[in-house]
């Protein structure tokens, strides 16, 4: 499957080779097999994009938003030093990741997914196990909700983060709101008194920092809800 962020798109190839290239290259989507085309948007990303009359195809509809979020875990991913795939899915079937990474050693894989449409708790507790079967970690990142509106109810079913998205002149970077938190000890200056421990939310990271933190091993999920 060819990859339109890697220079050589994954299999040795230039982007000029598909890009606007006459006679026209032979591309199909890897999901449903319709033919598809190489694009640039207007602010320089290159994709590929279905051509006319496609079938339903969840490729086809994702959108906009769903594209960038997978490629900004795509790129954290590979900056800290992993290699990442899209939409890798498992030999039986049984599951599909929107970003697959690698440890170096290939010793341990982990998925990235993007999850913008309303799930059921039970329906990613599920998808989350499939991938556990296989000895593929997860983490789940949703865009951040609207102010006044109440958190999806399996962010804290699974390991997840919320992030919002900042639209820069080149591109649109992502901030995490919800789902990373720090244990902070206090010493209680009481004399006899215990520490004070407690669970303080973290705000404001960047989401490319903390895919580094999380495969770095310096972030791990925690066995239990927050709520």
């Amino acid at each position: 499957m060819l990859d339109a962020t890697l220079p050589d798109l994954g299999c040795g190839r230039r982007w000029g080779e598909v890009h606007l290239a006459r006679p026209r290259a032979a591309l199909t989507c890897p999901a449903c097999g319709h033919g598809s085309h190489a694009k640039i948007s207007p602010r320089g990303l290159r994709f590929f994009a279905h051509d006319p009359g496609a079938p339903c195809c969840r490729l086809a509809e994702e959108s906009l938003e769903h594209h960038l979020l997978k490629l900004e875990l795509l790129t954290a991913v590979r900056d800290a030093g992993w290699f990442a795939r899209l939409e890798v899915a498992a030999a039986d079937g049984s599951w599909r990741a929107d970003v697959l990474a690698t440890s170096p050693d290939g010793t341990h894989r982990m998925a990235w997914e993007a999850q913008l449409s309303p799930i059921r708790v039970d329906a990613i507790r599920a998808r989350t196990a499939n991938l556990a079967r296989d000895d593929v970690t997860v983490c789940w990142v949703a865009p951040a909700r609207a102010p006044g509106t109440p958190p999806a109810p399996w962010l804290d079913a699974v390991p997840a983060v919320e992030a919002t998205p900042t639209p820069t002149d080149t591109t649109t970077t992502w901030t995490l709101t919800h789902g990373l938190r720090r244990f902070v000890t206090f010493a209680d200056p009481t004399p006899g008194a215990p520490p004070r421990r407690w669970w303080e939310p973290v705000e404001g990271v960047p989401l490319s920092r903390f895919v580094g933190w999380v495969l770095k091993s310096m972030v791990t999920p925690l066995p239990f809800s927050w709520s």
